[in-house]
């Protein structure tokens, strides 16, 4: 996803130096400030261990450009004609690139995913956020938290979450 970011980010940039500011829906800083996030994120991450939870916090900016690409990805994904462009683009870079290839509806639906536990808002969420900030007791009420939590990422789709043979 990041890759795909970074060539929208590219590409509205050249447009834009070219006198189309439009042509990918969104000027380059949106698709560059998501690509960098998904980077971050990425780089950032531990290695995975089972029942493991790893607690990051993301500026608003940063949310706020993710959901604006998401936006532009889903009018491209629905054939809308002012982002064609992104939908050429990311059609060409998701089949030439992933193995196997993957269509545009495998990249909303990635971006959806990553969305889908960046944003997860539940009571189980505040109690393991709460628990670990505070350096508190992983105690019965912490593992039980953190397994609804895995509980509500498998619900959502997400892979690599523990009780799938996977870890988080």
């Amino acid at each position: 996803m990041q890759e795909i970011l970074d060539c929208l980010a590219a590409a509205a940039a050249v447009s834009h130096d070219h006198g189309e500011p439009d042509k990918y829906v969104l000027p380059h800083l949106p698709y560059q400030v998501a690509a960098d996030t998904l980077d971050r994120i990425r780089s950032d991450m531990p290695p995975p261990r089972r029942g493991a939870v790893f607690l990051m916090v993301l500026p608003a900016f940063e949310l706020e450009a993710l959901w604006e690409v998401l936006g532009v990805l889903r009018r491209a994904r629905d054939a809308d004609d002012a982002a064609a462009e992104v939908y050429d683009l990311v059609r060409d870079y998701a089949m030439r690139c992933f193995l196997p290839p993957r269509g545009i509806d495998e990249v909303v639906a990635d971006l959806e995913r990553i969305l889908a536990v960046l944003l997860l808002d539940l009571p189980a969420v505040r109690m393991v956020a709460t628990t670990l900030l505070l350096d508190g007791e992983c105690d019965d009420a912490f593992r039980s938290a953190r397994d609804e939590l895995f509980a509500a990422w498998r619900a959502a789709g997400l892979s690599g979450i523990p009780g799938r043979g996977a870890s988080s």
